[in-house]
């Protein structure tokens, strides 16, 4: 049995238009409606990944998928370190999480700071895919961003701060 929200994200027109065409790897964002701004990330590679993340999805979040632009997905090596220091030292600030094969939910880190930044960088060996960047805006422009208000348990969408 599929939940409300679920049924909502497989028949969400743009979303579905942009699943049609080629994708590699897709960063969810969920931002949890009435919990103090928590948050839940997941990355996925797969069509079957992505329908696991749909009934994990909770109701009245926000979710947006990040196709490209905001968050690189990359391979860590010097070059994507030596970038992540140049963004944190520009900013303040970054994510960066590592997915592992197979498991849909990535638990992402902030980094305040080339200090933490480098703290985070030691527990990883180079060579791992890592995801990482500015904390993204919620947007929706239908092609690298697409961003969705999921309706309750109950099936209505409700308006909630997120």
């Amino acid at each position: 049995m599929q939940s409300a929200m679920s049924q909502q994200l497989r028949e969400h027109q743009p979303l579905a238009r942009r699943l049609a065409t080629e994708w590699r790897g897709i960063v969810i964002l969920e931002r949890w409606a009435r919990a103090a701004g928590a948050t839940r990330w997941f990355f996925v590679t797969s069509q079957a990944m992505l329908e696991r993340v749909f009934d994990l999805l909770r109701g009245g979040s926000s979710v947006s998928f990040y196709f490209a632009k905001h968050l690189h997905v990359e391979i860590d090596n010097e070059t994507a370190r030596q970038e992540m220091f140049d963004e944190i030292t520009r900013h303040g600030e970054l994510v960066l999480g590592y997915p592992q094969p197979g498991d849909t939910e990535l638990e992402m880190l902030i980094a305040s700071g080339p200090s933490d930044l480098t703290e985070c960088l030691m527990h990883h060996p180079e060579g791992a895919l890592v995801v990482w960047g500015q904390w993204p805006p919620r947007e929706n422009d239908g092609e690298t961003v697409i961003s969705v208000d999921l309706v309750d348990a109950d099936g209505i969408l409700r308006s909630h701060p997120h």
